[in-house]
């Protein structure tokens, strides 16, 4: 036999089990969708990021008690309800509730974040704690905080609790003192060894904590605006767990902060608009008087093309939609987007793509 007759046998058997061997497409690229909690009537919009594509709207039929905050993981959501002492879990493939799960009573969860698809850590401003949720079980365990706690960010290995220190008052809840940041091991849910507690010494009422691109936590602290206390912005070193930095300049009452992951900080404020500040100048680029839009943007986020998303909250008091703004990377505006009632919290996520099929 010749020596290429030879490889010729060898070689049908190879593609003959080739030609029929079943091959699995890859999947698509993860979507990009940003999440907005419309409180007023306890809906999530889920937007798509590209033109022309009209949002969906996700009831939460079983919250009761008006909806406060978002934070998902691949196709799965966690709603807060702080009047309900819940939390709905979504299923963002098919856009559907897939479970509640009740938290203690009197919790009035505020705040929620996801350290998987399967563990989420929610703030309990009623309790003064942050319980961990097993989403698949419903399980749930607490640890004590501060007063208030009221947002959470999950960085180098440690969850840091944004405890606001405010109490009722007649005007609603008013500062009680000087904030600070607990420091959680979320592996064993339990304060974090060394140092875990950071005090923030500023007007106090912190509200919203980001990671800049820089590695540090930013912390806007609303201040008391009857009491003449304007807001600061406080810049922490997770790994020495201290402050760094705190800057004025954002007027009174803002009241969330978001990153564009490299130098730049927005932050939202219902009087000042969308504001800027540089973290490698460390300089407010835009600052009281001089944001974009000039009032009732109560959150911001911003996507992986650095376009700038700011909510615009409508009126909460009446049935009055809020409206989505969205910016490119110069803060000129590219279009609106129309939202539900109230809008008071939003969050991006990326939905890993469907594989939808083999070949043979």
């Amino acid at each position: 036999m010749s020596r290429s007759l030879g490889l010729l046998l060898l070689a049908a058997p190879v593609a003959a089990l080739a030609g029929c061997a079943a091959t699995t497409p890859l999947a698509p690229p993860p979507e990009e969708r940003l999440l907005v909690v419309n409180a007023g009537e306890n809906t999530v919009s889920v937007i798509r990021i590209e033109p022309g594509v009209l949002p969906g709207k996700i009831n939460l039929g079983p919250l009761n008690g008006a909806a406060t905050d978002v934070a998902a993981r691949g196709q799965i959501a966690v709603v807060t309800g702080g009047g309900s002492d819940q939390i709905v879990v979504l299923d963002l493939f098919t856009q559907q509730i897939r479970r509640t799960i009740a938290l203690a009573s009197g919790s009035r969860p505020a705040a929620v974040t996801m350290l998987s698809d399967a563990i989420a850590f929610v703030a309990n401003a009623g309790l003064n704690t942050v319980t961990r949720v097993d989403l698949n079980t419903g399980d749930t365990a607490s640890v004590d905080v501060g007063q208030y706690p009221r947002d959470l960010l999950l960085t180098r290995g440690r969850l840091f609790v944004v405890n606001a220190n405010v109490g009722p008052c007649s005007l609603g809840l008013c500062s009680l003192g000087e904030s600070w940041l607990t420091v959680i091991d979320p592996q064993t849910n339990s304060r974090a060894a060394g140092r875990d507690s950071i005090p923030l010494p500023s007007p106090g009422n912190a509200r919203s904590a980001t990671l800049g691109g820089d590695g540090l936590i930013y912390v806007v602290n609303t201040g008391d605006a009857d009491a003449e206390l304007a807001g600061r912005l406080s810049i922490i070193d997770p790994i020495q767990r201290a402050e760094v930095g705190s800057f004025g300049g954002f007027g009174f009452l803002p009241s969330a902060v978001t990153s564009d992951g490299s130098e730049r900080l927005f932050v939202a404020s219902v009087r000042d608009g969308l504001m800027e500040f540089n973290t490698r100048t460390r300089r407010v680029v835009r600052g009281a008087g001089d944001g974009i839009l000039g009032n009732n943007i109560v959150a911001a986020a911003v996507d992986g093309q650095g376009r700038i998303y700011a909510v615009e909250v409508g009126n909460c008091a009446v049935p009055l939609v809020g409206r989505l703004r969205i910016f490119r990377a110069d803060l000129t505006e590219s279009r609106n987007v129309i939202l539900g009632n109230c809008p008071v919290a939003v969050s991006f996520v990326e939905i890993p793509g469907l594989v939808t099929g083999a070949t043979n």
